[in-house]
């Protein structure tokens, strides 16, 4: 006898099978406060860093963008040297507290 189409092939009829999915949530808030406790901005970053976005001048990210492939260097590495050298001389106060 021939199957007609929309048929399941043996094997594969756990497709039709509508088992329900379980989620499975951490027990104690601790756990579930560690998977956040990061920022989105620090997520798959190494301590001490952080993503921003900054809006430049066009100039200004193609050199810089041009420095980093002829020092073989990354964007991040050039920027990071060249705010170390700018801020390195600089006092800066923290902001006040909100109140």
């Amino acid at each position: 006898m021939k199957k007609g189409l929309g048929s399941i092939p043996k094997g594969l009829a756990w497709i039709n099978s509508k088992k329900e999915l379980v989620k499975e949530t951490p027990k104690n808030s601790d756990a579930l406060k560690s998977a956040h406790a990061k920022k989105t901005s620090q997520q798959g970053l190494v301590e001490g860093w952080t993503r921003a976005t900054f809006i430049i001048k066009q100039n200004h990210c193609e050199k810089l963008k041009a420095l980093a492939y002829w020092d073989r260097k990354t964007v991040k590495d050039v920027i990071d040297e060249a705010l170390h050298a700018y801020l390195k001389s600089k006092k800066v106060k923290a902001i006040p507290a909100k109140r």
